[in-house]
């Protein structure tokens, strides 16, 4: 599978997040949203090596749709011709992360003696310290750049825990619930 490949799974994981994602957002607040009516996904309008494997994509099909039905639900639509007010894009990324749990555990040596129908048991073990678990943190970014200046004019951020071996039923409705978090106040209120 190639890496852009994985990047895209990656963000399905995102989607399905263990745990509650973190969402933050940047805008220029002296842009005038009120001025975007249509946009164009940025892969359609600037061809490159990772729109050309994105297009061949059942992950970044289902991506565009739910971001597109979002944008719809604050009128916005995608334009049926090269013009568009905006372009919008999105990237991911994985981390491994790692957690290291230094309370509730004795450093030393532990034993115990048990007895029971079978016979007698001795246990002898060693505790060393604290525990480390691994774990995947993903990023997905969500941009929207405006067409005349191509300049990134609004960033959404989501970051979570990644869910292991996630049900599509259950990636479908992350994208969702985090592509409806990410847009519910988009276009920001203009302040010119």
């Amino acid at each position: 599978m190639s890496r852009f490949g994985l990047t895209v799974l990656m963000l399905v994981g995102l989607v399905a997040c263990a745990s509650k994602p973190t969402y933050e957002f940047d805008y220029d607040r002296n842009f005038d949203f009120s001025e975007f009516k249509t946009y164009h996904w940025y892969d359609d309008m600037v061809h490159t090596r990772e729109s050309e494997y994105r297009k061949f994509n059942a992950s970044d099909k289902r991506i565009r749709e739910v971001v597109g039905r979002e944008l719809a639900r604050h009128n916005l639509r995608e334009s049926t011709t090269q013009q568009a007010d905006f372009w919008i894009n999105y990237n991911v990324s994985k981390q491994r992360q790692q957690i290291i749990h230094t309370t509730g555990y004795d450093q030393g040596m532990h034993g115990s003696v048990s007895g029971g129908t079978y016979g007698r048991g001795v246990s002898v073990g060693y505790s060393s310290g604290p525990s480390v678990r691994e774990y995947d943190e993903g990023t997905a970014i969500l941009d929207v750049i405006d067409a005349k200046t191509q300049k990134i004019v609004w960033r959404g951020i989501a970051e979570g825990r990644l869910k292991d071996h996630p049900s599509m039923s259950e990636r479908y409705n992350a994208t969702m619930a985090i592509a409806s978090e990410l847009l519910a106040d988009f276009p920001p209120a203009s302040s010119p």
